[in-house]
């Protein structure tokens, strides 16, 4: 597959990408990364492992030079971090005179601003009202937190923040599961909508924003752990059926029940910790069509698998369907490789 496939023939560029698990897997990390952007610090080092893995096995079996690739551009973002990093540290040492916290709010004109900041259970978001370079206002339009924090709390914090005029720390919140995180997210959003009427406050480069959203998003949390974990689980379910579906022949190895009734009937049963043919039909429906050619020479085909299985699947014909599906890989490899700039 080449980029100038997908001028000549986008629809034959489109089957051969869908067909590809690694452009799969980077669909499914973008799906993920949209979705939660706190999670894509994580994403990024389990892409940049699982192709330093491949890649690099790859250039000690045949000298694939995409290892080195991939080093190239670690080592761009490596520098992109290092720019960012010194941006970030000399915007956050000039924010410490544009604070809007205390009498810093002084400096911030009137008029009405928004602000967000992450609860316990969900974004918050506030209007501040600021009239004579005082805090006369404070409503809050999105609040998911009802039960982490009490209504009494919150409204005993507004107060203190209109009867001051001024941003100052909260009291300690009554001792509820993910209070102080949700007060914390509250004073946040307070603070971000301050900031907004300060005309000079510093702020991060474009780049920095760029670099910072694609690579590092935000921090983490339980709910994103959670749903990595969940995601991960059905995409691995989803991918090695898909993997069976989009390879002619193949999909027989989907209905596999890991019975191992046909092991009982294999005369061999056994080879280098495979069970036969089980084990095959196995490592067909996960892809790994080169081991299963290596194993097939040892299959005798004698059928007896495919009367002892409940859904009459044959090992003979699993091995065989996995040696179309890898034809079929090399061929559009070497095609590739035909039409590529260097090999021209």
């Amino acid at each position: 597959m080449s980029w100038s496939m997908l001028l000549r023939n986008p629809l034959d560029f489109l089957w051969i990408a869908i067909n590809t698990r690694s452009v799969r897997f980077m669909l499914y990390v973008l799906i993920v990364a949209a979705l939660f952007p706190s999670s894509r610090f994580i994403l990024f080092l389990v892409v940049v492992l699982a192709f330093s893995v491949v890649w690099f096995r790859d250039y000690r079996r045949v000298g694939s030079k995409k290892f080195f690739y991939l080093l190239g551009v670690l080592g761009i973002i490596v520098i992109g971090y290092a720019a960012v990093y010194y941006n970030v540290i000399n915007v956050e040492s000039q924010r410490i005179s544009k604070s809007p916290w205390g009498d810093g709010v002084q400096m911030v004109q009137d008029g009405t601003y928004q602000g967000a900041g992450q609860g316990f259970r969900g974004p918050i978001r506030v209007a501040v009202t600021v009239k004579d370079h005082r805090i006369t206002d404070v409503k809050t339009l999105d609040y998911y937190d009802l039960i982490s924090v009490l209504d009494n709390d919150l409204a005993q914090y507004k107060n203190t923040l209109v009867t001051g005029g001024k941003l100052v720390r909260p009291a300690q919140p009554q001792m509820y599961r993910g209070a102080g995180e949700t007060l914390t997210g509250y004073v946040n959003a307070v603070e971000t909508a301050l900031i907004r009427g300060i005309p000079d406050y510093p702020m991060y480069s474009p780049f920095s924003k760029v670099y910072l959203s694609t690579f590092l998003g935000a921090s983490p949390n339980a709910v994103t752990l959670n749903a990595l974990a969940i995601l991960f689980a059905v995409f691995m379910v989803f991918e090695y059926t898909l993997q069976s579906m989009l390879n002619p022949g193949t999909g027989r190895a989907i209905n596999c029940y890991n019975c191992a009734s046909c092991v009982g009937a294999c005369p061999v049963k056994e080879v280098e910790g495979v069970q036969m043919p089980m084990g095959l039909i196995l490592l067909t429906r996960l892809g790994d069509y080169e081991r299963v050619k290596e194993l097939s020479k040892y299959c005798v085909g004698c059928g007896k698998c495919a009367i002892k299985c409940p859904i009459g699947n044959s090992g003979p014909m699993v091995i065989s369907a996995a040696f179309q599906a890898d034809a079929e890989r090399k061929r559009q490899e070497a095609g590739k490789k035909k039409s590529s700039p260097e090999t021209a």
